[in-house]
């Protein structure tokens, strides 16, 4: 039997390399395949509702930047983790858009069914997280984060320790829900006790409406205004 053929070396500990390669190879053939230049990135909670004072935000923020998407010389996505909450409602505003919409899902044991507002061919499904990451940041031209839980969180510190450490090109990064951000993070005590610099916090635009957070992250992209 052909080594390929042979599902329980694949599955096995030996295995492992090749599963790892296959998920980044496989990911970036369906990103080129499709001529996805950019993806707009939206992070937030799977548990939010679509009656939610967020959802109905990412789901409008997600169909302006969508509409603006689409004038541009390169080819945007806005993209997800692919599941229900936040990420349902920046997949249905880019679907409401008529821009690529792309979800990065991931088995877990709960919240894992991809939302059906993820274009079929854009669904890219994970094993490991370490490779949903890096694709999450790799085409990032910007990032817009809603209120989360523990997984939103991973997600906020991994794309600031990449920013910080000039891993990833510097993109605007939007802490959408200003209230929930500045009471649930004490950002100035990371500075009075030197475990960050004041000017890292420059990595950080806080928001509480989508025109305006869609105007900053408009502004800080070299392309075509909002029309």
């Amino acid at each position: 039997m052909l080594a390929f053929h042979n599902n329980n070396f694949i599955k096995s500990d030996h295995g492992r390399p090749v599963r790892i390669m296959s998920e980044l190879l496989a990911s970036k053939a369906i990103i080129e395949d499709n001529e996805i230049d950019k993806t707009i990135v939206i992070f937030g909670s799977a548990r939010i509702s679509p009656q939610d004072k967020y959802y109905q935000a990412a789901n409008n923020l997600a169909l302006e930047l969508g509409k603006w998407a689409k004038n541009q010389p390169e080819k945007y996505a806005i993209c997800t983790g692919g599941g229900p909450g936040i990420m349902e409602a920046g997949n249905k505003g880019a679907k409401e858009a008529d821009a690529p919409s792309l979800g990065f899902c991931i088995e877990l044991p709960f919240e894992q069914s991809t939302n059906p507002y993820v274009d079929k061919e854009l669904e890219i499904q994970f094993h490991y997280f370490f490779l949903r990451k890096f694709w999450f940041l790799s085409k990032s031209a910007a990032i817009v984060i809603f209120p989360g839980g523990w997984g939103t969180f991973d997600e906020l510190f991994e794309s600031l320790t990449m920013l910080q450490n000039k891993k990833t090109d510097r993109v605007p990064l939007v802490l959408f829900g200003t209230e929930f951000w500045k009471n649930i993070v004490n950002w100035q005590k990371f500075i009075e006790d030197g475990m960050i610099d004041k000017e890292d916090m420059d990595f950080i635009h806080f928001s509480d409406d989508v025109n305006e957070a869609v105007g900053y992250i408009v502004g800080a992209l070299p392309a075509t205004p909002l029309q």
